[in-house]
């Protein structure tokens, strides 16, 4: 990636922080109830989140999931495609596991890349604030000698906003999530909702 490319996305991302600079969510925001449904659903289909806290308070929301990558010839490789990003404030976190580096690819008009060392076999890659988008994010790298396979974990956190009277309600698109189990935490309490495949992916 040219040092153009990178610099520009770096305005992007300070530009965006800073529209957003005052709408952090609070970390100790009580939460009365939450609720989803439903509790399984198909992969490409809307999960609905509700619930109760103070009024217009900015909640945090965390997603997380697991997917293992298979190694051929050296390298392990995962792509989402279509990743939706929402407005407000978010962050991105991913780890790999018995790999020698991760490498993390966005790709928009032009390709964004940024390359990690791991230590002790496990490589992690962080950001935060990303503008709001539809993306296709690769995650690839080096796995250690002799490894079949790959750990990738993933942590995608982003900011819901209640109403007037403490209501919040967020529709999460699961189209770039793969099939199994997957985590939704909101203030300290996690729910865990099984995504299976689409319909149409069992047709094929």
């Amino acid at each position: 990636m040219s040092n153009r490319n990178n610099l520009f996305l770096q305005f992007s991302k300070m530009f965006y922080s800073f529209l957003f600079s005052q709408k952090e969510e609070n970390p100790y925001a009580d939460i009365d109830e939450w609720n989803i449904s439903p509790s399984e659903l198909c992969a490409g289909e809307i999960l609905n989140i509700e619930g109760k806290t103070i009024p217009e308070e900015n909640i945090g929301m965390n997603v997380s999931f697991s997917v293992s990558s298979p190694v051929v010839n050296g390298i392990y490789k995962y792509t989402f495609d279509n990743v939706r990003i929402p407005g407000g404030s978010n962050s991105f976190r991913v780890r790999s596991q018995k790999v020698d580096d991760l490498n993390f690819i966005v790709r928009m008009f032009v390709d964004f890349k940024r390359s990690f060392d791991a230590e002790n076999g496990v490589a992690e890659f962080f950001e935060k604030n990303i503008p709001a988008g539809n993306y296709e994010i690769i995650i690839e790298g080096n796995a250690l000698d002799g490894e079949k396979e790959v750990k990738l974990d993933f942590i995608a956190s982003q900011t819901i906003r209640a109403d007037e009277k403490g209501n919040f309600n967020y529709q999460y698109h699961t189209g770039s999530l793969p099939d199994g189990d997957f985590i939704v935490m909101i203030g300290d309490n996690e729910k865990t909702i099984k995504l299976m495949p689409s319909p149409r992916d069992n047709n094929e």
